[in-house]
């Protein structure tokens, strides 16, 4: 039998790049209908309360003709732009900007989750030369359960889509140069503005380690493949300047959330039983599932099938590629586990950079991206010398009864050790459903591996695709949607609620937890209370400045100047005028007396080291009103006194600007309850001035006697620098591009590297 017939037996020519597409996207329209047709929308965890009040912002800015460099609502103002996830500068952000956002967010997410499945099809089909195999590998991983779980993250959910292209055009980069070298870092580029950190981080993990890879497979060391991939790694990086240097300028001056340590979240011990039972000692949310103390992802579930075949394909040792990407995914699998294994402990401990990945949960990233390439190869067949296909069918067997064996242990564990509750037969039904279509699937590619199963079930292929795609949709119970309706803006516009650059809202930490402890079963019920409390992020949805907010990273003095708590001299120092306060179970918003405005004049400099300060600040004896708290080395600069006639007035305000008149008799202070930053630059008639550190974490400057302008204006340097950077790198690709077409167009092959 020729290769031709061989490659035609092992990759179907019926399952093609357009009929998978076909597929991938009438599926992502059952699952989520409503969603798509505009009738409902995503509501639960951070999508109603991060990521919908961000996009949000982030679209309010957009129409006002502003960039985001800073974000004066939230944290008494906190850098927007350089937190990454936002989105400011990701291209395809724009589909939610022009359209209604209250539909246009859900549907961006969903269409991420198409170009991951198509992605993985194409990576899947280009390693295994198998279009089975590479529709299997698609649907798993376009439905497994992080990936559902990641509907309500847009940055992350973005940053899995590109996660097989980035693999795949790099490895192509690293053979063939040229053109392959710009689509790479194009691609890479995409991935990198999506915001979705860890999922960036492990992606090149992945492809540096597989080009590596390639040059220990072959008997010399080739240096060109390094060199191209190192090639790719800066045009990317030089392609994503305008984001980088502001997201790694912030990262050196902040820290991420106080009361979430690094350690915490991990996979529980029984948390690799989870691959096969989704809901395994899980407890319910609101009708989502999830584990105990690890509370990122409600599912990692791959399905059982794609651990079979993924086990088929290693016991089978298919080359040294299956055998690195299982190596990979058993070493994520141990390190999500943290500190339950000495592993992730020691490796914590000695590499500082380890601990960027947040939680250790989130090493399940790897794993759920290679178990459907692993089960592709499991599923795919080899032509041998003599042209015919390898027969698996003892290893298969093994692997499935092995399976069965394991669910049915785990079922019998259920029913007799399980507390008797409503959650033990949602368990009990959960599992029995797994055991269910594991069977059917079992099943089915055996029948299909009988000789000329096209030929005698034409259907068979397409029904056990639908089967693994309801596998992976039936797996938990899905998360509530809600109508579009509850992200209506303006519910919270009224003239007792503080406006911007005048006063704020302030939530004491206390209340916070109660609303974290007194959950509501009904999602919209749920969403509208938190809403009405400006909880996390949303007093975005309604322009409403707070204290507090919800973001990856927060400035270290912000953190510092509320970390003892909200005493009444700092309410009325960062201008409070409402606060939140819970009585028999209502809460409602208390007005506060004579809150001092956003900028004061005339306070007496008293220089102190930060110790000094922070217990001056945090204390209740602070006298926001007479005092200001500057650096020492603040002393050689400043020759202000207290002015207590000096008066300042307020003329404008906007997220990046702030204009006042100040008039005093002497030289005097101007005190800003602002976060401080260094990009913020301090102009006294148009003159610039030192802005100095204030209070813990504020702003103040220096002004002399008489009447004057003042000026605050936020100038991010480093994001200007870098975005001139990645226009002149983008330029230059595109020109390349243009310019090189011999190649052709970066086609999508049907055919692996070859395996040695």
């Amino acid at each position: 039998m020729s290769s031709s017939v061989a490659q035609a037996e092992s990759g179907p020519a019926w399952l093609t790049l357009r009929r998978f597409s076909l597929l991938l996207g009438l599926l992502v329209l059952v699952s989520y209908p409503q969603v798509l047709l505009g009738l409902q929308t995503f509501v639960h965890r951070d999508f109603g309360y991060f990521s919908y009040p961000i996009a949000w912002h982030l679209r309010e800015s957009f129409w006002r003709g502003e960039l985001p460099l800073w974000n004066p609502l939230s944290n008494c103002g906190a850098p927007f732009l350089a937190q990454w996830n936002t989105q400011v500068l990701y291209p395809p952000a724009l589909f939610y900007l022009v359209l209604p956002l209250s539909w246009s967010l859900g549907v961006f997410c969903l269409l991420h989750l198409f170009l991951a499945g198509l992605g993985m099809f194409v990576l899947a089909r280009a390693w295994t030369r198998d279009s089975f195999a590479a529709g299997f590998a698609g649907l798993a991983f376009a439905f497994n359960g992080l990936m559902l779980n990641s509907l309500m993250w847009p940055a992350t959910i973005a940053a899995f889509a590109w996660m097989p292209w980035v693999v795949w055009l790099v490895e192509r980069a690293g053979r063939e140069g040229g053109r392959m070298l710009v689509c790479a870092a194009l691609a890479g580029a995409l991935q990198m503005l999506s915001g979705g950190v860890e999922v960036v981080l492990l992606t090149w993990v992945l492809a540096g380690s597989l080009c590596l890879l390639e040059n220990f497979r072959i008997k010399s060391f080739q240096l060109k493949p390094v060199l191209r991939l190192a090639l790719v790694v800066g045009l990317v990086t030089a392609l994503s300047a305008a984001q980088l240097l502001p997201f790694l300028d912030l990262l050196q001056h902040s820290r991420g959330q106080e009361n979430v340590p690094a350690s915490q979240w991990p996979m529980p011990l029984t948390g690799w039983l989870n691959f096969l039972v989704p809901i395994f000692q899980c407890h319910s949310f609101q009708g989502v599932f999830m584990q105990v103390n690890q509370f990122w992802t409600s599912s990692y579930y791959v399905g059982v099938a794609t651990l079979a075949l993924a086990g088929l394909a290693v016991g089978r040792w298919r080359g040294v590629r299956v055998a690195w990407l299982a190596g990979l995914t058993l070493v994520c699998l141990v390190l999500a586990l943290g500190y339950a294994t000495p592993v992730y402990r020691w490796l914590s401990q000695h590499f500082g950079a380890f601990n960027s990945l947040r939680f250790p949960i989130k090493f399940v990233i790897l794993p759920v991206f290679l178990l459907p390439l692993l089960a592709a190869y499991g599923l795919a067949e080899k032509a041998d010398g003599t042209g015919r296909e390898k027969s698996s069918w003892a290893a298969w067997l093994g692997v499935t009864a092995a399976i069965v064996l394991l669910l049915g242990g785990m079922l019998w564990w259920i029913a007799r050790h399980t507390p008797p509750n409503e959650s033990r037969a949602e368990i009990f039904r959960n599992g029995l459903l797994r055991l269910l279509f594991f069977g059917v699937l079992a099943a089915g590619l055996m029948l299909r591996r009988r000789r000329g199963p096209r030929r005698t079930y034409p259907a068979l292929p397409w029904l056990l695709l639908l089967v693994v795609w309801l596998d992976l949709y039936l797996q938990a119970p899905q998360p509530q949607t809600v109508g579009r309706a509850i992200f209506t803006p303006g519910v919270q516009q009224s003239t007792s609620l503080p406006q911007p650059g005048l006063t704020r809202a302030a939530i004491p930490p206390a209340i916070q937890d109660q609303f974290n402890s007194a959950l509501l079963p009904d999602a919209t019920e749920e969403y509208i209370s938190r809403r009405y409390a400006l909880l996390l992020n949303c007093n975005l949805l309604d322009d409403v400045p707070k204290a507090d907010g919800f973001f990856p990273l927060y400035l270290h003095d912000h953190l510092a100047a509320f970390s003892g708590g909200l005493t009444e001299p700092l309410l009325d120092f960062i201008g409070a005028s409402r606060i939140l306060v819970v009585t028999n179970n209502t809460f409602y918003w208390q007005p506060r007396a004579e809150p001092m405005p956003l900028l004061t004049a005339g306070q007496k400099p008293v220089f102190a080291d930060e110790v000094t300060t922070w217990l001056a600040v945090t204390g209740t004896n602070f006298q926001p009103r007479g005092k200001v708290y500057l650096p020492a080395a603040a002393q050689a600069f400043v020759s202000a006194g207290p002015v207590p006639a000096a008066r300042v007035t307020l003329v404008h305000f906007s997220a990046g600007r702030i204009e006042a008149e100040a008039e005093s008799a002497a030289r005097a202070m101007v005190v800003v309850a602002q976060t401080y930053y260094h990009p913020w630059r301090a102009y006294v008639d148009e003159q610039p001035v030192r802005l100095w550190p204030a209070n813990t974490g504020f702003q103040a400057i220096e002004m002399p006697a008489g009447k004057h302008q003042l000026k605050l204006v936020y100038e991010d340097h480093r994001f200007y620098f870098g975005l001139i950077i990645s226009l002149l790198t983008l330029a230059g690709c595109l020109g390349w591009l243009a310019v090189n077409k011999s190649q052709g167009k970066p086609a999508i092959p049907s055919g692996p590297v070859q395996e040695p």
